[in-house]
Parts: C-alpha cells; sequence; structure tokens
C-alpha cells in the first residue's frame, strides 16, 4: 500500500509557498504605494515650506522641486536595486522588488506628467512611449534576462528550462527532459543543478560541470 503522507506535506508546503507569495505581493502593493505618497508629500513639504522662499509665485520653480524630487528618488531607487537582487536572501528581495516598481512607476508617472505639461501632446505621446520602451528594455536587461529567471526558477524548485515543478531529487524535468540533477561523483548524493557542493560530502562542484 502506497502512503500518500508525503505527497499531503509537499502540497501543504506548497499551499503555504503560495499563500506566502501572496502576501508578498500585497506587501509588495503597500510598500510602493506609501513610498510614491511620501514622495509626493516631500515635493510639496519642500515646494510650500522649506524652500517657500526661493519658489514664491514661480509655477516653473514650483515644478522643478517636485519633478526634482520625483527623479532623484526614482533614480536613486532603481540605482540602489541594480545589484542587490541578484544574491539577496527572501526579505531582501521583496524589499528590493519593492524599490524596483517604485522606482520604474515614479519614473514613468513624473517622465508622463512633464511631457504632458511641457510638451506639445504629439510630442508628449511620443516622449511617453520612449520612455516606456526604455522602461521595459531596461527591466528586461537588468532583472528579467534569461539568467536571472534560470535562477529564480531553480530557488523555487522548478524547471530552468519550461517552469514545471520539479519532484524532489530529480535528475530530468519530468515535462520536457531537461537534466535538472546529477549524483556526486565522490559519494553518490544529490547534486541539484544550482548546488554549488554536495550536502552529503561536501565536494565542490567541478567548474562548468553540468
Amino acid at each position: 500500500m502506497t502512503s500518500t503522507q508525503p505527497d499531503s506535506r509537499a502540497s501543504s508546503l506548497t499551499d503555504d509557498a503560495l499563500q506566502w507569495t501572496r502576501l508578498e505581493v500585497a506587501f509588495t502593493a503597500g510598500i510602493v504605494g506609501c513610498l510614491l505618497f511620501a514622495t509626493w508629500q516631500l515635493g510639496d513639504l519642500l515646494a510650500r515650506d522649506w524652500l517657500a522662499g526661493w519658489v514664491g509665485e514661480s509655477e516653473l520653480r514650483e515644478d522643478l522641486v517636485y519633478y526634482g524630487v520625483a527623479f532623484t528618488a526614482a533614480l536613486a531607487a532603481l540605482g540602489g536595486t541594480t545589484r542587490s537582487l541578484a544574491h539577496a536572501g527572501r526579505f531582501r528581495r521583496t524589499v528590493g522588488r519593492s524599490l524596483l516598481w517604485y522606482g520604474a512607476l515614479l519614473l514613468i508617472s513624473a517622465s508622463g506628467m512633464g511631457a504632458i505639461e511641457y510638451l506639445p501632446e504629439v510630442a508628449a505621446g511620443l516622449f511617453g512611449a520612449g520612455v516606456l520602451i526604455a522602461a521595459v528594455y531596461v527591466l528586461q536587461q537588468r532583472y528579467f534576462t534569461r539568467e536571472r529567471i534560470r535562477r529564480r526558477r531553480l530557488r523555487n524548485d522548478n524547471c530552468p528550462q519550461c517552469g514545471s515543478d520539479l519532484r524532489p531529487e530529480a535528475h530530468h524535468c519530468s515535462q520536457c527532459g531537461r537534466r535538472v540533477g546529477k549524483d556526486c561523483p565522490e559519494c553518490g548524493g544529490y547534486l541539484g543543478r544550482s548546488d554549488r557542493y554536495c550536502a552529503d560530502c561536501g565536494r565542490e562542484r567541478a567548474e562548468g560541470a553540468p
């Protein structure tokens, strides 16, 4: 008689991971919303209080303050997450993703609003499209490369080729046949595709080995 306890346990772990992922999405959205609100409030505080004497009645100077705060915060957020996501733990990855989306949304919204306000309608539309295209390109090149997607899938116990769930200690993906593990040449223990060392004997994976 085959026991279903391991399957039930695996299913429970999968459900817990899915639930936590949903919570991370909710937390990310909340962090992004709070940061956007704080940014515009900071611009308002600078324009109407701290720099009120310099701004005076000039709408141009007021806009310079708002857009200066927005672009500075956006570029700082994007620059700060450039190197932090690849080798960070789960908590830091969640915070890093929040800063990434905050910076991207702030940059796009500030650029779009500035273009609409200071450029003719046609030029504003073209400028906005250019900003969106540039944002997509930057995000793909920095955060959604094939190597990053492959590492993310392996961390989540998914096949790096097709994204399907992997069975425990699987040597090949059951959906596409991609090799995802092998036996350690030292002790015969299981070596996952992303493992640098054998968990049983501590042998380091040979450089360039599959």
